[in-house]
C-alpha cells in the first residue's frame, strides 16, 4: 500500500511510520524469544529500500533489515516470519557460534526449528507471503486441487432453490470432508499443514465472531487460535482468529466463516425488516441463528454410522471434528511451532434479551444450508530472503 495511502489515515510522514514499524519489530524479537525461551541480545533494526531483498542479517554490524516493498505490500504475519528467518541466522552466529558455514545450512535448519521458522520462510528463496502456497505447489497442488474441487461442485448444488436437494448436497459434502479427515487421520501418509489469520479489525472479539469460530472448531476439522496482529497501516494492533489444519482443511473452514457471516446479517436484516425488531435484538437474534445451525450440523453428525463421540467431561460429547484435531498429532505439533506458549481464556456467556427472538432465531438457523464455492487463493509475488 502506497504512502498516500497511510497519510490519509493518520497524517504521519514516512519518517515517522518507519520509526513505529521499527520499535513494533524490536517488540515482535522480544516476543519471540520469550515464546520460544531463547536468549539473544536485541540487534539495531533496519527499514531497507530494496524491492527484492524481503529481510537480511548483517553480523558485522548486528543489523536486521526488513524491506519496506515486504512491509507495505504484505501482511505483518509475513513480516514476523521474515523476522525469524533473519533472526534463525542471528541464532547462528551468536547462539551457536557457526557463522562460517553455509548460511542455509544444517545449523540454519535447526535454528529455524528452535524458532518455529515454517515453510516456505525456512529457505533461501521463498514465494512470500500467501502463507503455504509454496508449500501447496510442491508436490501436492493437484490432490488439493482434486478435494477442493469436489467440494466446490457440492456446494454448488447446495444453493438449489429445491430444499431437498440443497440439504442432499450439503449432507453430501460434509460426508466427504468427514471421510477424508478419518481416513486422514488412519493413514501413514504425512498431512501438509497451513493457516490462515482472519483479522477482525477490531480491538475485541464480539461474541457472535467467537461462536462461528467455535462451530468451525467443532464440526470443520480446524484448531482455532485467538491472537492479535500488528496493521503497519494503522499502527495499530487488532484481534485475529487463526484457522490451522491441513491445506484442504483451512480452505472449507474460512469459506464457511466467511459464509456464515454474510449470511447470518443477512438473515437479521430479513427479520428485522419483517418483524420491525429493535437494533438492540441483533446480537440476539444471531445467536439464535447459530445455535439453530450449531443444532442442525449435531443432527447430521448423529445420522452417520461412525462411533467419533466420545466424553469430554461434565457430561459434554466431543464432535468427530474435535475428536480428529485433539488426536491429529503432526497438526499439534504445527500449532506448537506457531505458538509454543499457548493459554487458555474463558469468556463470559452472551446475555440474550429477547427469548422469543433467540428462538426464531434458531428456527431459522436450522434452515441454513452453506453453498457457494470454496475459495482457491492466487499465487504471490517471489522474493529474496537474505542470509
Amino acid at each position: 500500500m502506497g504512502k498516500a495511502a497511510k497519510q490519509n489515515i493518520n497524517n504521519y510522514s514516512e519518517v515517522e511510520y518507519r520509526r513505529k514499524w521499527l520499535y513494533q519489530l524490536q517488540s515482535e524479537f522480544k516476543q519471540i524469544c520469550s515464546w520460544y525461551r531463547i536468549s539473544l541480545a536485541v540487534p539495531a533494526f533496519r527499514i531497507s529500500d530494496s524491492p527484492a531483498t524481503l529481510g537480511s542479517w548483517h553480523p558485522e554490524t548486528r543489523t536486521i533489515s526488513i524491506s519496506s516493498a515486504l512491509i507495505n505490500e504484505y501482511s505483518w504475519d509475513a513480516v514476523i516470519n521474515v523476522l525469524k528467518h533473519e533472526m534463525a541466522h542471528q541464532y547462528v552466529h551468536e547462539y551457536m557460534g557457526r557463522g562460517m558455514e553455509q548460511p542455509h545450512g544444517q545449523p540454519f535448519a535447526e535454528a529455524c526449528k528452535k524458532l518455529g521458522v515454517l515453510s516456505p520462510f525456512n529457505t533461501s528463496t521463498g514465494d512470500t507471503p500467501k502463507v503455504f502456497i509454496a508449500a501447496r505447489q510442491q508436490g501436492c497442488d493437484s490432490e488439493y486441487d482434486r478435494k477442493v474441487n469436489k467440494v466446490r461442485k457440492m456446494l454448488s448444488l447446495a444453493g438449489s432453490g429445491n430444499k431437498h436437494e440443497a440439504l442432499a448436497a450439503m449432507s453430501k459434502a460434509n460426508s466427504f470432508i468427514r471421510k477424508y479427515n478419518l481416513e486422514r487421520l488412519d493413514s501413514l501418509e504425512p498431512s501438509h499443514y497451513s493457516y490462515e489469520i482472519i483479522n477482525t479489525r477490531k480491538k475485541r472479539l464480539h461474541i457472535i465472531i467467537r461462536r462461528i469460530a467455535s462451530l468451525l472448531m467443532d464440526y470443520f476439522y480446524v484448531d482455532i487460535i485467538y491472537s492479535e496482529l500488528f496493521d503497519p497501516e494503522s499502527v495499530e494492533t487488532f484481534k485475529t482468529i487463526e484457522l490451522l489444519g491441513t491445506l484442504e482443511n483451512v480452505s472449507f473452514a474460512r469459506h464457511v466463516f466467511d459464509f456464515l457471516s454474510h449470511r447470518v446479517e443477512f438473515l437479521w436484516q430479513n427479520h428485522r425488516k419483517t418483524t420491525r425488531a429493535p437494533g438492540k435484538l441483533r446480537k440476539t437474534y444471531i445467536l439464535g441463528l447459530l445455535q439453530g445451525f450449531r443444532e442442525k450440523l449435531e443432527k447430521e453428525e448423529k445420522k452417520q454410522a461412525v462411533p467419533a463421540e466420545i466424553s469430554a467431561g461434565r457430561g459434554r460429547r466431543k464432535t468427530i471434528s474435535a475428536l480428529v484435531v485433539a488426536k491429529d498429532p503432526g497438526l499439534s505439533e504445527f500449532t506448537a511451532l506457531r505458538f509454543p506458549r499457548l493459554r487458555k481464556v474463558q469468556y463470559r456467556s452472551a446475555g440474550i434479551y429477547c427469548k422469543d427472538t433467540y428462538t426464531a432465531g434458531k428456527t431459522e438457523g436450522k434452515k441454513i444450508t452453506i453453498h457457494k464455492t470454496v475459495r482457491h487463493e492466487a499465487g504471490n509475488l517471489g522474493r529474496l530472503l537474505g542470509s
